[in-house]
């Protein structure tokens, strides 16, 4: 289990917790996924994507301004659970995931979305918290079939917003089915840097390329179609949406 703190200006987000309200009325997102062909992996490899995922969760929570805090926790040897803090950023987390593996290794991983209140939060492993929020991502990903490898589940209470999401998330799995190694890492980069133009994105890169290039690696992983459905993910106010109490 890895637990990941950002912190600003040398301040711990644990610093604070006394504001903050109690852990069973917090709304977090919990992702849960399963490393895709991981039988077929030899244990070298699966090491390796365990590896990726964990330097993925960890480069993501510290590209942010903002605190941003997530645990991941590997268990049984190819699935694993994250808990986000920030549950907005979870598609965007989610895509992020799956573009590293496909860059780095051409491995994937399905993940399933929750956004929902937390009962417990185990400190040493994850995978063993309660709440709804992990019970519904549990399921979800239980329930998904082979035509997907994302889907997103939200408390009844949240309404056809429901329907919604999980449609949304539905067909953004289709695109990302569809990227190549390079549009992986490209398309990583600008999700890891959002306001960052072609050019400055171009310059991430080793060794750098064109402008061009990179316009052209996003425009064939379909990314102006992605910015509608991580608009939504990210501007939603799901604290409220989610506010009555919670039940599963």
């Amino acid at each position: 289990m890895i637990v990941l703190y950002k912190t600003v200006n040398n301040n711990c987000l644990l610093g604070a917790v006394v504001a903050n309200p109690p852990e069973n009325q917090r709304i977090h997102a919990v992702l849960t996924g399963d490393i895709i062909a991981s039988s077929e992996m030899p244990a070298e490899t699966l090491a390796q994507v365990r590896a990726v995922l964990q330097g993925a969760a960890e480069g993501f929570c510290n590209s942010w301004s903002e605190p941003v805090e997530a645990r991941l926790d590997i268990y049984r040897g190819d699935a694993w659970q994250l808990l986000l803090t920030e549950h907005n950023l979870a598609l965007r987390l989610a895509l992020y995931l799956r573009a590293q593996l496909r860059a780095r290794l051409e491995a994937d991983t399905r993940i399933s979305i929750a956004i929902g209140t937390c009962e417990r939060v185990d400190s040493e492993k994850v995978s063993l918290s309660t709440g709804e929020a992990f019970t519904l991502s549990g399921r979800a990903l239980d329930a998904m079939t082979g035509y997907f490898d994302m889907t997103a589940a939200l408390p009844v209470r949240a309404g056809e917003t429901g329907l919604w999401a999980k449609a949304s998330v539905s067909l953004v799995s289709e695109l990302v089915r569809s990227w190549t190694r390079r549009q992986s890492e490209i398309a990583g980069l600008a999700l890891l840097h959002p306001e960052e133009t072609h050019e400055e994105i171009s310059r991430r890169l080793v060794p750098p390329v064109t402008k061009q290039s990179v316009t052209a690696s996003l425009s064939g992983a379909g990314w102006r179609a992605l910015q509608e459905p991580l608009t939504a993910f990210e501007t939603t106010q799901w604290k409220s949406l989610l506010a009555a109490q919670a039940t599963v």
